[in-house]
């Protein structure tokens, strides 16, 4: 997947655009799955991740540029992870001055 993300007045509430068509085709559980983690890392609310742990939160207008899934190999629970990492990526460019990266992972889940 791949996202922008802008900066908007820190009075305004942050939005997520889908302005892509998915691969192979929309799916509304990875869509939604994607908004939520990424509203709640901007928001800082994921009390659970070290990483995400700030004091203070962003707000932004994401837009979802680019976004492919499998039919066998993904589930929602990748998209959680790495609509965290970009949003994680996004306040490191910021914090450090620099351009963004790419993020190559492997998410690996165990049931």
């Amino acid at each position: 997947m791949e996202l922008d993300f802008e900066p908007v007045p820190t009075q305004d509430a942050s939005t997520i655009e889908f302005a892509c068509s998915a691969e192979p085709e929309p799916s509304p559980e990875y869509e939604v799955a994607l908004a939520q983690v990424v509203m709640r890392e901007l928001a800082a609310a994921d009390t659970d991740a070290p990483d995400a742990r700030r004091s203070f939160p962003v707000s932004a207008r994401v837009i979802v540029r680019a976004m492919s899934w499998h039919w066998v190999d993904t589930c929602e629970l990748t998209f959680n992870r790495l609509g965290a990492l970009a949003v994680r990526e996004a306040l490191a460019c910021v914090a450090e001055d620099r351009e963004p990266q790419l993020i190559e992972t492997r998410v690996r889940l165990l049931f």
